[in-house]
């Protein structure tokens, strides 16, 4: 696996504390975003790999640049 294990799980995580610190539900961020809170709680768990387009979709809607989701030092 090397230097990138885990970076689902790690982009997941960064996620849900971003989400959670600007006090948003994964129902709320799925709503802003137009996608199905399931799916938001899959990348959260590191289950998605998604797509650029999408991480720019959901930095856009928690007002952060995209590469605040990969500053795994929180």
């Amino acid at each position: 696996m090397g230097i990138n294990q885990n970076i689902e799980k790690k982009f997941g995580a960064k996620l849900a504390y971003v989400r959670k610190s600007k006090k948003l539900s994964q129902m709320k961020l799925a709503e802003l975003v137009d996608m199905n809170f399931n799916y938001i709680g899959q990348i959260e768990r590191g289950e998605a790999n998604v797509t650029i387009k999408t991480m720019k979709n959901i930095a856009d809607a928690l007002d952060i640049e995209v590469s605040e989701l990969f500053n795994f030092t929180f």
